[in-house]
């Protein structure tokens, strides 16, 4: 007899795939290629997210615009909407589902 809850393990299991993408290292585009990403996941649209640059200001332009040397093998790893991301200086992106994506408070 199992004491655990399989379809709560399944859903578990589910929340935390990994997906891999790519977005253009163009410090110009990155911001927005990587809102599309999310936007892309969580079906809705871009301007139905919150900023990014008040999550991270302007790291992503900052990666691509004056990379490091490749040897370097540069990351930023942060937490955005609900996710996991990490972004290298190729452009390669691994987004992880944390749980239930937050919801911008109602305007009253």
């Amino acid at each position: 007899m199992s004491g655990g809850n399989e379809d709560g393990d399944e859903r578990s299991g589910r929340e935390r795939q990994i997906r891999h993408r790519k977005v253009t290292p163009e410090p110009e585009e990155a911001n927005r290629h990587l809102l599309g990403l999310v936007a892309n996941l969580e079906s809705c649209e871009i301007n139905d997210l919150p900023p990014l640059y008040d999550r991270i200001d302007h790291l992503i332009e900052e990666l691509f615009t004056s990379p490091p040397p490749s040897e370097a093998q540069a990351e930023l790893e942060f937490s955005y909407y609900g996710y996991r991301i990490e972004l290298d200086q190729s452009g390669n992106v691994s987004l992880m589902k944390l749980g239930e994506s937050p919801t911008e408070p109602r305007e009253e």
